[in-house]
């Protein structure tokens, strides 16, 4: 049974104009979605294509083959800008416009239109690392947890192997996957294959897209909207999986909460937007000093915590040193008339308290409310109730011999 080659290109010619005119609808719901258009100019000028490519038998081959060759590299130029706006980088616009000049411009030499070998050779040399950037952008956006990734990879990474292994095939098989004389149904099997994966491709655009989505929900209900530091339901969350899997690989773990002094009488004193600009500020001045790793979350009002990874009580000490002395550093001058801000944390690490959520920030609040007590801008780490060398008091040991908080002992 025979492929009708010009069947296959209506049927496309029809998918692919519906597919651009659903896309517009997309991005006209929302115009955030940029990426719509690209993927909607790709599908219109697929369907331009195809319609040139329909007129192949009665139509100059300038028309058919160098416009619709034409139409089909900008059609995967756009695929590519499509790829990057996704993954919020700029569209480069010249290959859009570059690459099917420089093939338009090829066409106007007769010897080369009449040369098959030629033309599948320049074309593959075009199409496939075009497709293949395509595959490329996706690729670099992998740190985003999306499951249609993957397969979105390897369809254009698939499909551009495709154009450019017609190039050692150029003289074995025939047109259009080679240069030999075309034969009955090769030229509709190539136009199904190529329209396969266009399926398949952008059955994963719509679902990566709707994933994205569903992300970015759940990270909204995780985030603190004020600061963009994690929540409490996050902490419970997360902070419960992070502990088990420290104590599946049996490695220690640090909790430190962070409290900003005197928080409720600066607000009164500068209004709310006084204290959402420390509070931004503060979370910005906490992430430069702790890794990607560690997590950040917001527990409620000017109350904070961070789960440092892979880390015991003395490193997580000096982080939160390093923390109590940055803020008071660079939290200054916020709310215009030199009032100065401070932070009294107090640590506990599983290496003492154990693996349970619970265990692990009642120790970390018993060791804040002691640096409180002791006068606040400290750093006090929780220690067992029968410590060796350490000072206890209320299971609170302080870190004198370590310098982190000098002025501890003179309170």
């Amino acid at each position: 049974m025979q492929i009708d080659a010009f069947t296959v290109l209506l049927f496309g010619l029809f998918i692919k104009v519906v597919l651009g005119a659903l896309f517009i609808v997309f991005w006209i719901d929302d115009r955030r979605s940029r990426w719509f258009l690209w993927w909607s100019a790709s599908f219109f000028l697929g369907g331009l294509t195809a319609a040139l490519f329909m007129l192949r038998r009665d139509a100059p081959d300038i028309l058919a083959v160098g416009l619709g060759n034409m139409a089909l590299f900008a059609c995967f130029a756009c695929a590519w800008q499509g790829a990057r706006v996704f993954d919020g980088r700029e569209p480069l616009w010249s290959p859009v416009v570059v690459v099917p000049a420089t093939w338009f411009a090829f066409s106007l030499f007769p010897t080369f239109l009449a040369d098959i070998g030629l033309r599948v050779i320049v074309s593959s040399l075009m199409a496939g690392p075009l497709i293949a950037m395509s595959a490329v952008e996706f690729w670099r956006g992998r740190t985003e947890a999306l499951r249609s990734r993957w397969p979105l990879v390897a369809m254009f990474s698939l499909l551009a192997l495709f154009f450019l292994i017609r190039i050692p095939l150029v003289n074995v098989l025939p047109f259009p996957f080679g240069a030999l004389p075309m034969r009955p149904g090769w030229l509709g099997a190539f136009n199904l294959i190529i329209f396969s994966h266009v399926i398949i491709i952008t059955v994963l655009i719509v679902s990566m897209t709707k994933e994205r989505l569903e992300l970015d929900q759940r990270m909204k209900a995780l985030t603190d909207p004020l600061t963009g530091a994690l929540n409490r339901r996050a902490f419970s969350e997360r902070g419960e999986r992070l502990l088990r899997r420290h104590e599946r690989e049996n490695v220690s773990l640090c909790l430190a909460v962070l409290d900003l002094d005197r928080f409720k009488a600066f607000n009164d004193d500068h209004g709310h937007a006084g204290g959402d600009r420390v509070l931004t500020r503060f979370v910005s001045v906490v992430h430069d000093c702790i890794r990607p790793t560690d997590l950040l979350f917001r527990l409620g009002g000017e109350e904070f915590c961070c789960l440092l990874s892979h880390t015991n009580l003395e490193r997580g000490a000096g982080v939160a040193e390093r923390i109590r002395q940055t803020v008071q550093e660079q939290c200054v001058n916020l709310a215009g008339d030199g009032a100065r801000v401070t932070v009294s944390i107090g640590v506990a690490s599983t290496e003492l308290c154990g693996f349970e959520i619970d265990a692990l920030l009642h120790q970390a609040d018993l060791a804040l409310y002691e640096a409180k007590r002791q006068g606040r801008n400290r750093v006090i780490t929780a220690a067992a109730t029968d410590g060796d060398d350490e000072p206890v008091q209320d299971g609170i040991s302080i870190l004198r011999a370590k310098g982190l908080a000098p002025d501890v002992a003179a309170q």
